[in-house]
C-alpha cells in the first residue's frame, strides 16, 4: 500500500474511528447499532429481552444538564442487557411526564428547557415501541423508567400488553425495582449514615449523574436546598431539594449498581417464571 495512503487510513482512522471497523459486528446492546438482519438473527437464534427504557427532560436546577435522566437510562439500559446475556436495548425514550399533585401543572414546567408529554401519550408511545418490537419478533419485553412520573403508566401497558399476548407465547414485563425498590435502598442508606441522600438534584440524583456523564454535572452550581424528609423536601426557587455537596462519581457508581442489581433481579424472577420461549 502506497505511503500516503496508509497516511490517510490513520487519519480517518482517528477522526472516524468506526470506518477502519466498518466490516466488524457490533458489541454494542443497543438495537441502534444494529442491523436489521443482525436483529433478526439474534431473534431466531434466541429468546432475547427487547428493553425499553425511558428517560426525560427535565430542569433540576443550574447544576445538572437536562438530559440527565437519558444518560441514566442508556448507562443502566446497557449494564442491565450485559448482566441478562440475551438483551438488546431500544433507543432510550427521551421524553416522560411531568406531574403536579392532584393534577396540577408540574412546579418543572416552569423551567426553561424542561420537555413534558401527557401520561397518555407516554402511555401510547411506550405500547407502540413495545408492539414493534414484538411485530418483529421479540416474545420478552421488559419496560422501565429512570423518571418518577411514569411508572403508573410503564406498569399499566406492561399488564395490558402482556394480557394480550401471553397467550400467544409473549410475555411483557413492568420492571420497577430498579427505581422504586433501589431509590429507597439508596435513601435508607443516606438515613444510616446521616447524610440525606434524597432529593431533586440532592444527593443520588447528581451523584449518579456524575457516574454516568460528569460533564452533565456542574460542580462549581451545587448548592443544597431543603434537606427535609431525607432531602425530599420542598423544591426552592431554582427546582433543588436535598443537598448535592457531597456527590462523587465513586458515589454515584454504588447508587447505579444498586439501581442495576435490583432491575436484573427482578427481570431474571420474571424470565424464569415465564420459562422458555415456544417455537
Amino acid at each position: 500500500m502506497p505511503l500516503f495512503a496508509i497516511r490517510l487510513l490513520a487519519t480517518v482512522s482517528i477522526l472516524f474511528p468506526g470506518v477502519a471497523a466498518a466490516n466488524a459486528e457490533p458489541a454494542s446492546v443497543g438495537l441502534e447499532d444494529m442491523t436489521t438482519s443482525e436483529v433478526r438473527a439474534r431473534v431466531g437464534s434466541g429468546c432475547p429481552v427487547g428493553i425499553i427504557f425511558n428517560g426525560g427532560g427535565e430542569a433540576t436546577g443550574p447544576a445538572l444538564a437536562l438530559g440527565k435522566h437519558i444518560f441514566r437510562a442508556r448507562a443502566y439500559g446497557e449494564a442491565l442487557a450485559q448482566a441478562i446475556g440475551d438483551a438488546m436495548v431500544a433507543p432510550i425514550q427521551p421524553f416522560a411526564p411531568n406531574e403536579g399533585d392532584n393534577g396540577e401543572p408540574s412546579p418543572f414546567e416552569r423551567f426553561a428547557g424542561t420537555i413534558s408529554v401527557s401520561p397518555a401519550v407516554f402511555a401510547s408511545l411506550n405500547e407502540e415501541i413495545a408492539r414493534s418490537l414484538i411485530g418483529g419478533g421479540f416474545k420478552r419485553i421488559a419496560l422501565l423508567g429512570d423518571h418518577g412520573d411514569g411508572q403508573i403508566q410503564l406498569k399499566e401497558v406492561a399488564a395490558r400488553l402482556d394480557a394480550e399476548f401471553s397467550s400467544k407465547g409473549i410475555r411483557v414485563f413492568y420492571i420497577g425495582d430498579g427505581y422504586s425498590k433501589a431509590r429507597k435502598e439508596i435513601e435508607d442508606e443516606g438515613v444510616a449514615i446521616g447524610r440525606p441522600a434524597g432529593g431533586h438534584g440532592g444527593l443520588w440524583d447528581t451523584a449518579e449523574t456524575l457516574a454516568v456523564r460528569p460533564e452533565a454535572v456542574r460542580m462549581d452550581k451545587l448548592a443544597p436546598g431543603d434537606i427535609s424528609n431525607g432531602g425530599n423536601g420542598d423544591l426552592n426557587a431554582e427546582g433543588v431539594a436535598g443537598d448535592p455537596r457531597p456527590a462523587t462519581a465513586e458515589i454515584g457508581k454504588r447508587f447505579g449498581s444498586i439501581r442495576v442489581q435490583a432491575a436484573t433481579d427482578q427481570l431474571r424472577a420474571y424470565l424464569e417464571a415465564a420459562g422458555p420461549c415456544a417455537g
